[in-house]
């Protein structure tokens, strides 16, 4: 399903996820560690969550460089978004529609 959504002046279109995408996002951030009595415990990572989850579902913006030309979408590229509540407002956006809170995230993880 497609979400098209203005922040901070900005046009943004999202995707949402589909159970393979949650996963391989999940897979990728979490660390199984032992906790005291020995039973095994996750450990999710929000900023590799959160990056995964930007990489899979933003499919479309109007961002620019300094010469005009589009902005094309890279980690690296959204990694140095200014302002940085831009790209905070974008995950909490995607988080939304996507179901996925911090209390989603422990959960999923333990799956």
């Amino acid at each position: 399903m497609r979400h098209e959504v203005e922040i901070m002046g900005h046009r943004l279109v999202f995707r949402t996820w589909n159970y393979g995408m949650k996963q391989e996002a999940l897979r990728k951030s979490t660390r199984w560690e032992k906790d005291s009595m020995g039973e095994l415990e996750a450990d999710v990572d929000p900023w590799t969550l959160n990056d995964m989850m930007l990489m899979q579902t933003l499919i479309e913006w109007d961002l620019k460089d300094e010469t005009g030309s589009p902005l094309p979408i890279t980690l690296e590229n959204i990694h140095n978004i200014e302002p940085p509540e831009l790209v905070e407002a974008m995950i909490t956006y995607t988080q939304r529609i996507n179901g996925v809170s911090v209390k989603e995230r422990k959960k999923s993880s333990r799956r």
